[in-house]
Parts: C-alpha cells; sequence; structure tokens
C-alpha cells in the first residue's frame, strides 16, 4: 500500500521557468507532497512554489533516482502546472498544425512578434482548407462568418488576431507583448478546437438525436 508523508520537505528554492513571466527564476517553495515507493518504482515529490517575480504558481514533480548508500537524489524538476505548450488539436491539417506549432516554438524562444505572424497564417490556413480564400484574409474571414462557418464572437476573435497578425508583419518598429502573443496563441487554439472538433461533434450530436427522435 502506497504512503505519503506531509512533514517539512526541506528545499528553499527551486530554479524553474515561470509559464506567466517566461522567466527562470527562483521559485520559493510554498507547499509539498511526497508518494513514497511501494517497491514497484521509485519516491516521487510535488512541490508546489511561488514565482518570484509575478507569484504565479509552479506545481513540479521529482522522482528519487538515490539509494541506500548515496541517499535521496532527486532529479531535475518536471514542470506539471502550469503546462508550458498548447495543445495543437490533433484533427486539423497537417500544414496547420505545423503552422500552429511554429507559433507555439516562437512563442517559447521569446520571438513574440514572429509567434504573432504564425497565429496569423494560421488562420489564413484555415481558412484555406474550409474552401474560402478570397481576396485578403479579412474577406475570407467575413466569408466565413457570413457562411455561418464560425458564430459572431468567433469571427471578432480571428478579427482581431488578424489585425495583430498584420501589425506585427508590417510594422517595423512594432512589437508583440508577451502578453498578447499569448493570448493571440490561445485564441487561434480556440478556434482550431470549434472548427476542426466541436463543431463536427456538435453536428454528429445533433443527427444522433435527430435520428431517436424520428422512430
Amino acid at each position: 500500500m502506497r504512503s505519503a508523508f506531509f512533514s517539512r520537505v526541506e528545499v528553499d528554492s527551486v530554479i524553474v521557468e515561470c509559464v506567466e513571466c517566461r522567466l527562470y527564476v527562483d521559485a520559493a517553495q510554498a507547499g509539498h507532497y511526497v508518494r513514497l515507493s511501494d517497491g514497484n518504482g521509485p519516491s516521487t515529490r510535488f512541490l508546489l512554489l511561488s514565482c518570484s517575480e509575478c507569484r504565479s504558481p509552479i506545481l513540479v514533480r521529482q522522482t528519487n533516482v538515490g539509494n541506500l548508500a548515496e541517499g535521496d537524489i532527486w532529479e531535475t524538476p518536471i514542470p506539471v502546472f502550469p503546462t508550458a505548450d498548447l495543445r495543437v488539436n490533433p484533427n486539423a491539417p497537417q500544414a496547420i498544425q505545423e503552422a500552429f506549432d511554429e507559433a507555439c516554438a516562437c512563442y517559447r524562444a521569446n520571438a513574440f512578434t514572429a509567434s504573432a505572424i504564425m497565429c496569423r497564417k494560421t488562420l489564413e490556413g484555415i481558412c484555406a482548407v474550409h474552401g474560402v480564400e478570397e481576396r485578403s484574409l479579412a474577406a475570407s474571414l467575413r466569408k466565413m462568418s457570413d457562411d455561418s462557418m464560425i458564430d459572431s464572437r468567433l469571427f471578432e476573435w480571428s478579427d482581431m488576431l488578424r489585425i495583430a497578425g498584420n501589425e506585427a508583419a508590417h510594422g517595423v518598429g512594432l512589437s508583440i507583448a508577451q502578453a498578447d502573443a499569448k493570448d493571440m496563441l490561445e485564441f487561434t487554439n480556440a478556434i482550431m478546437d470549434y472548427l476542426f472538433s466541436y463543431r463536427d461533434r456538435f453536428e454528429a450530436f445533433k443527427a444522433r438525436r435527430q435520428q431517436r427522435q424520428n422512430k
């Protein structure tokens, strides 16, 4: 039977990357949980940390690779929460996944303006795979809205992303802030989830209900 203990784990601080402020920080311990080995695997501990810059919570996991002779040796902390990256929708076409993955990679490298440009490129690809290729991205998004492919809120989100992407691409003296780049990633991801997952699932749900009602 597994057991755990809650006595103080003597860790003054841990150097980790804070997802919120995109910095490596000396995070202070705020709490812990230790899962002792049951004989089938090593002991594991979870540390709740506080970012020294923005005070955001960070949860990390460490595995004990020590032994009786060496004592406890805890491996490099692995972030558990918040997760560092957005999930790329596996239902999206490969080209869309690659464009959005590059947007995420730029964000991780602190290239926020490049990340914004890749979000805009992802939007262009989304329009194209749905057969909408008007003279401009603005016109394509409008047509998707007019054809009820996206609702008014998603159109507002996507059009704002388009504008921000245009500014990033064409404003030589303009740079995108980290907070704006993060929002652009999350909004782009939400649009992908809607168009490549939830919309089709909802249509299938409606069809199943209609079939039952017709019986």
